[in-house]
């Protein structure tokens, strides 16, 4: 209905503007002359004043549709950050994981310096009695010597002494490299100049010297040393007797001549040792 108003409105606007005004001299004016007049478009005088008679509104018409919705505009301009918020509370501890696999050995480091030698221990029990040795000839005076395993009672210069042998490998078999006396007074490296010697007993098995033996089945031999001086043992009181330090000889058969006590197998003796001191 509005609609149709409307057009009704844009036509009568274009008759008023086609129409002219109409002549004095018209006897009859129906109610359309009033808005159209009575001439014609096609005469002069067309300066003739027009006007409109408006009627009553008209009943509002029903609401129309809704309009298609409108496009999104832009997107509007990116705010401004906001203020960081308050830290939040720590959350719970995670389980532990499952232990990892072990790792691979790592080398082994190299070997340490050797550590400076222990000092000796006490002396043991004395040894049972061995043998009686035999007569001395032509001495001035005598000293009585028990000879155990390794120990020893002198009665001259010490109360007891221990005696250590050490072996060295020749590459075919072992030999006597040096004798260490440990456990000893050291009155006897001061004042008079004393020896000490050494008696083996070689034993009955088959020996190991046999390229040049100086030595045979049952021979004792007897091998001395100059006791050195005490003031170069050292804060220990012991002295080594080393293989050049000693001039061996067969007890038993003088006439085998001397040698060394690297000469002595450590397989022909019978594991016991006898030593004396006396003065020198």
């Amino acid at each position: 209905m509005k609609k149709f108003f409307s057009v009704l409105l844009v036509f009568s606007l274009l008759q008023v503007g086609l129409a002219y005004a109409a002549d004095t001299g018209t006897a009859t004016l129906e109610n359309r002359d009033y808005i159209f007049g009575l001439s014609k478009q096609s005469e002069v005088n067309l300066n003739q004043v027009l006007f409109l008679l408006a009627g009553k509104d008209g009943t509002p018409g029903a609401a129309g549709k809704d309009g298609i919705p409108g496009i999104d505009g832009l997107d509007g301009k990116d705010g401004k950050d906001g203020v960081d918020g308050k830290n939040g509370l720590d959350g719970k501890n995670g389980i532990d994981g499952i232990n990892g696999v072990n790792g691979i050995n790592g080398i082994n480091g190299a070997a340490g310096a050797q550590g400076a030698q222990g000092a000796a221990g006490p002396a043991g029990p004395a040894g049972p009695a061995g043998r009686d040795g035999r007569d001395g000839v032509g001495g001035s005076d005598s000293s009585t010597s028990t000879y155990g395993a390794g120990a020893a009672q002198v009665s001259s210069c010490t109360e007891s002494a221990t005696v250590s042998l050490k072996a060295k490998y020749t590459g075919e078999d072992f030999v006597f490299d040096n004798v260490r006396i440990s456990e000893v007074n050291t009155a006897c490296g001061t004042g008079i100049v004393r020896d000490i010697a050494f008696y083996f007993k070689i034993g009955t098995s088959a020996l190991h010297n046999s390229a040049s033996p100086k030595y045979t089945n049952g021979d004792v031999l007897k091998c001395v040393s100059t006791i050195p001086r005490s003031n170069t043992w050292g804060t220990i009181p012991q002295f080594t007797i080393a293989n050049t330090d000693a001039v061996c000889t067969n007890f038993t058969v003088p006439s085998r001549g001397n040698f060394s006590l690297n000469d002595i197998y450590t397989a022909d003796f019978t594991n016991r040792i006898g030593f004396e001191i006396y003065d020198h």
